[in-house]
């Protein structure tokens, strides 16, 4: 009972089934929605599965090229002054003949981790020494040097 009033109000039970029976509620999008949602969603796993199909099938080997080209462009923009024609030829040359072996499978994808490693460290500063060169020819020499001969 409402004091004030002096009326009796009965609690309202609101029953799961008061939900569906009642009226629907006015619709905030477009029918469409839903259906251009679902086709999105759609073509992205068709993207997702196709691209890990192209990874999987060479296609990673290829984009690891792509980053040791991309990367040793970079790193000849941080040189330092105490860097020598010599030292940059033979890194360009030591990472081209890796890139070679790698589009060969004569070196696996896998044991380039060091090197890239290596290059994430040296890199980090925006300035590559002579001695973070000799370091990264040294590892290049390593792993180039366990390449398969076919």
């Amino acid at each position: 009972m409402i004091p004030s009033t002096g009326m009796a109000v009965e609690p309202r039970i609101h029953r799961p089934a008061d939900y569906y029976s009642g009226p629907s509620p006015a619709r905030v999008l477009p029918s469409w929605v839903s259906s251009g949602c679902g086709a999105a969603s759609v073509l992205v796993l068709v993207i997702v599965f196709a691209g890990g199909a192209y990874l999987a099938h060479g296609g990673f080997t290829e984009l690891m090229d792509l980053v040791f080209g991309m990367t040793m462009g970079d790193l000849r923009g941080m040189y330092t002054k105490d860097v020598t024609a010599a030292q940059k030829k033979s890194l360009d040359d030591e990472i081209e003949t890796l890139r070679t072996n790698m589009r060969g499978e004569k070196i696996t994808v896998q044991s380039l981790q060091p090197l890239l490693k290596d290059i994430q460290k040296v890199s980090g500063d925006k300035k590559v020494d002579a001695r973070e060169v000799e370091r990264l020819l040294a590892e290049a020499k390593k792993i180039n040097s366990r390449a398969k001969k076919k």
